[in-house]
């Protein structure tokens, strides 16, 4: 067949000039109905490629076929300058033969070969390519040639699709695959170089996707074009949760607790952690809720309940975008109103593209290999960092003691120069919020803060008793509610870092609820969790059960010591019923069976009131 125009078609034959995975190649070989091998021009390296994955470029012949064959381009490359000049004078030869101004025996002659290697050298010379179609072949087998049967390059095609696939995938693995076949087939079994060979030609994208799925491949191998540029601070922030690999422990025994839970948020363009909030749950609502509000509102009071100066954390602020992933707390309609009400946009990463959250992942792993890896109770990040430590037995934080050295060192992580920036993020941020006289500036403040941390507070329903509001196992009460005694169904609001007040929803407006006991000091939720955590182990404690766990080996020390004085007990009464036995089993049974020993012993003791018989001598009779 010959090739036709691109616009109807090419047919994919060797030499056809083809754009493959960006680069400008040859078809080497036609491995199947739906694979090729092709050499890149550049690299002058061969990969096999699916026939979607070519693209075609107008040929310099009419029938598609480039003008110096893939060998030839090859050989062009290495070749020495005395094998040009030998090309060269072929050239010259051929060209006078050609005229007419040499005859056949001048020209075999002067080339010093035979007339039947001279008609083969005039057969292989190109116009169009010139010297280079005259240059000598090299003996054995060409760079990047496949010298296999068809059919086992089949074999050795299908062998990789089939079988490297997954964790496991290996080369040998492809081989003992190929050679069963080939067995099967009575075909010669390719050496595993062979067949690494074929595995290597192949994309290393889809490779990689065979092996360790297609998220790790775009992970690896995809593009990243450009980035996301912001010109200040709140113009784009990204949020996100972690499991920190600490375990802490709880307040009064000291046991270990579990490991707290961090979400946090991050300004993309000073590198600023604009809020955060620790918890010992998992991530939720009340997370984001509480991290927004940390973020967006000033944070005096939260610094003075932690001893720390309000200057070392002044960073806050409403965002105008922010990026999270996909996780069923951020696409809640309840959190999308909150956002939209305060306008705020949130924007999502596209499934599978983890880099898109980059900023806030660098930032969660610098924490935990540079702080929180170097702490007792640490868990590390894997099991081979882990080998060796019992992370319950060193912990030693509790979680109010891990919350004041977090805060701490985010504001260690402020003053620290940023590689990415080349300042620190307090220089940054104060960059920018900083007037012409160098008096500095504060971002705009939120009209209505409560308005604010209501939208975004979780919320849960209650009814109203007559002793009250009952929530996380306290009483509230105020004189409002006397006509609401009865009600259910309230919506409840409250506020995760402070626990002292609630706000019940009555007829319309939010109505502020504090403790019954005026007496009883302010907590936070994840302080109230630490606590009924706790509880579980020590004040549930039913009446007679054990407080002191440390004598629950008493317990089974003196069950144990009952349970071998009977085994004791009974081998001895076994060993004197046996010797009992065997005594009467030797002796037979005694005459006076049955008679008291009593009355045995009177029996056998003379009696002296009876007068003496004398002796009268022996008898014989």
């Amino acid at each position: 067949m010959h090739g036709l125009n691109l616009m109807n078609g090419v047919e994919i034959k060797k030499g056809l000039v083809v754009v493959a995975n960006g680069a400008v190649c040859k078809v080497a070989n036609i491995i199947s109905s739906e694979k090729v091998s092709v050499v890149s021009q550049k690299e002058n390296k061969r990969f096999i490629v699916s026939l979607d994955e070519i693209e075609f470029l107008p040929a310099i012949t009419d029938d598609g076929v480039a003008l110096i064959p893939p060998e030839l381009d090859d050989l062009a490359r290495s070749v020495s300058e005395d094998e040009i000049l030998l090309a060269e004078k072929r050239l010259n030869v051929i060209r006078r033969y050609s005229s007419g101004e040499m005859k056949l025996e001048e020209a075999v002659a002067s080339l010093g070969m035979s007339k039947s290697n001279f008609y083969k050298l005039k057969g292989r010379y190109s116009e169009a390519v010139g010297v280079y179609s005259l240059l000598r072949y090299r003996r054995g087998a060409a760079k990047n040639s496949l010298r296999l049967s068809d059919l086992v390059e089949k074999h050795i095609q299908e062998s990789i699709d089939e079988v490297y696939v997954g964790k496991s995938a290996s080369i040998s693995g492809v081989w003992r695959d190929v050679e069963a076949k080939c067995v099967a087939g009575n075909l010669p079994i390719p050496s595993i170089t062979a067949v690494r060979k074929r595995l290597k030609m192949r994309n290393e994208r889809e490779l990689y996707k065979k092996k360790h799925g297609a998220d790790a491949a775009s992970q690896k191998h995809d593009a990243r074009p450009g980035k996301k540029l912001v010109s200040r601070p709140l113009e784009w922030v990204q949020m996100d949760h972690t499991l920190i690999d600490i375990i802490l422990v709880d307040n009064n025994l000291r046991q270990p607790l579990g490991r707290p839970w961090l979400t946090v948020i991050i300004d993309k363009y000073t590198r600023v952690i604009l809020g955060y909030y620790l918890a010992l749950h998992a991530p939720s609502a009340v997370s984001v809720a509480c991290a927004i509000s940390h973020a967006a509102l000033p944070k005096f009071s939260f610094l003075n309940q932690l001893g720390v100066d309000s200057e070392r954390y002044p960073y806050y602020g409403v965002p105008d975008v922010i990026h999270m992933d996909n996780a069923k707390e951020f696409r809640s309609v309840k959190f999308e109103s909150a956002c939209c009400r305060n306008n705020i946009r949130p924007a999502w990463r596209p499934l599978g593209k983890k880099h898109y959250g980059g900023h806030v992942e660098r930032l969660i792993g610098t924490f935990m290999t540079d702080k929180v890896h170097f702490l007792p109770g640490t868990t590390y990040s894997n099991v081979v960092q882990r080998r060796g430590q019992d992370s319950d037995k060193t912990s030693a934080l509790t979680f109010k003691e891990f919350t004041k050295w977090f805060v701490r060192e985010v504001c260690i992580y402020h003053g620290r120069k940023h590689s990415a920036l080349g300042c620190s993020p307090a220089s940054k941020w104060s960059e920018y919020f900083e007037a012409e006289s160098g008096a500095p500036v504060h971002p705009p403040l939120v009209i209505n803060p409560f308005k604010f941390k209501l939208d975004f507070m979780p919320e849960v329903s209650r009814s109203i008793g007559r002793e009250g509001i009952e929530f996380n196992r306290c009483f509230y009460w105020d004189a409002a509610l006397n006509s609401y005694v009865g009600k259910a169904g309230v919506m409840i609001k409250y506020d995760p870092f402070s626990l002292k007040t609630i706000w019940a929803y009555l007829d319309g407006e939010y109505l502020p609820v504090n403790f019954s006991d005026a007496t009883k000091p302010d907590f936070s939720l994840e302080e109230y969790r630490a606590r009924k955590k706790q509880s579980r182990r020590t004040e549930n404690t039913p009446p007679g059960g054990l407080e002191d766990h440390s004598l629950a080996d008493f317990v089974l020390d003196n069950k144990e010591l009952v349970k071998s004085s009977r085994r004791e007990t009974r081998r001895a009464r076994k060993a004197e019923a046996a010797r009992s036995e065997y005594l009467s089993s030797q002796h037979g049974e005694s005459s006076e069976a049955g008679v008291p020993d009593e009355e045995k012993g009177r029996k056998d003791r003379p009696n002296y009131s009876q007068r003496a018989i004398p002796f009268k001598g022996k008898s014989y009779d």
